[in-house]
């Protein structure tokens, strides 16, 4: 069928498809284009007449008949997983892949989610050790941000030789296919930078956290007689209040930085010499004053406001951890 008036651009018909969706199915779609993309399609857009009917037709049949002679799909087991990936999410993915990998004997979620979790700069590490043909495979299989961050990192040469396979290359037999994904998980997974494994010690550490401080200890000391690496890793995940003390001041004053002065009064309630210092000490000159001032009054504070606040603190350290500005690891003078 014949369009009427002047052939119209691709971003234009791309732009007319869209609107035929309605806003709820073309806000699904646009999630998936470049601001570049974005921009030619209004640019296309911009420069149309009103559609008629009869040309609305034509465009949408000649999308249909493009879509009947594509090349059809393949690999459609790790396309679905790279859907899925990038539309649910961490726990939907665990409860999703739990079940189903478990029916086919694999444990645990698909390999690329693994390694997606590493992060773009580790993956590219790990990659730069096995063949092209095995990293074009591997991109292909990573959700499309990660892929192009990993790609983009790579020397020129290997860049151009990886991308030239991704175009090129026959899909590998489902053998090999195994063999390369197998081969993955021993390398990355099994090693113990697996996402599962760090999920395991993020839900461990978010309860032991909560705990007393000597029931911590007791945690611990019972993981470090059987388990000391797990342990080890662990411990990096938990703080509590009472470990203020062995911070190095510098620790100390960005930790305080932002706690309100009546957070830090009400955290010091009860406690001794000691603590009441390291605290102190962390703390601006007026802060300071503002609170030893609040403190000498001597006034009985409740004992879960007590705990509130000391848990709000400690929830600030960890938080600042995870920011990689705070490392709770070492240790003051």
């Amino acid at each position: 069928m014949e369009l009427e008036g002047p052939q119209k651009s691709g971003a234009a018909r791309a732009a007319i498809l869209l609107l035929t969706l309605g806003g709820e199915g073309a806000a699904k779609l646009l999630k998936h284009f470049s601001p570049e993309e974005i921009r030619t399609l209004r640019q296309g857009a911009s420069q149309q007449k009103p559609i008629t009917a009869v040309e609305l037709d034509a465009i949408v049949a000649d999308f249909q008949d493009a879509f009947r002679a594509g090349p059809g799909l393949i690999g459609l087991d790790s396309e679905l997983s790279k859907l899925l990936r990038s539309s649910l999410s961490s726990e939907e993915l665990a409860l999703v892949f739990d079940a189903d990998e478990a029916m086919e004997g694999d444990a645990g979620l698909p390999v690329w989610y693994e390694m997606e979790q590493l992060g773009a700069q580790a993956i590219t590490a790990l990659l730069l050790k096995e063949h092209p043909q095995v990293i074009a495979y591997a991109v292909q299989r990573l959700k499309a941000e990660v892929a192009a961050q990993v790609v983009a990192s790579f020397e020129g040469p290997l860049r151009n030789d990886v991308v030239r396979r991704m175009l090129s290359a026959k899909p590998p037999t489902e053998q090999m296919s195994r063999l390369i994904e197998h081969r993955f998980r021993e390398s990355f997974v099994s090693g113990g930078n697996g996402a599962e494994r760090k999920q395991r010690h993020a839900t461990l550490a978010e309860i032991v956290n909560r705990m007393e401080k000597r029931q911590t200890d007791d945690l611990l000391n019972a993981i470090e007689t059987s388990e000391p690496e797990e342990a080890k890793e662990l411990r990096k995940l938990l703080f509590a209040f009472e470990d203020i003390p062995g911070l190095p001041r510098k620790s100390r004053l960005l930790l305080f930085d932002a706690i309100p002065t009546e957070t830090v009064t009400q955290s010091l309630s009860g406690t001794d010499e000691t603590m009441r210092e390291a605290v102190l000490s962390a703390l601006g000159a007026r802060a300071r004053r503002m609170v030893e001032a609040e403190l000498s009054r001597n006034e009985a504070v409740a004992a879960t406001a007590v705990q509130d606040a000391r848990r709000s603190i400690a929830a600030a350290a960890l938080r600042l951890s995870a920011e990689g500005r705070l490392d709770l690891t070492e240790r003051g003078e």
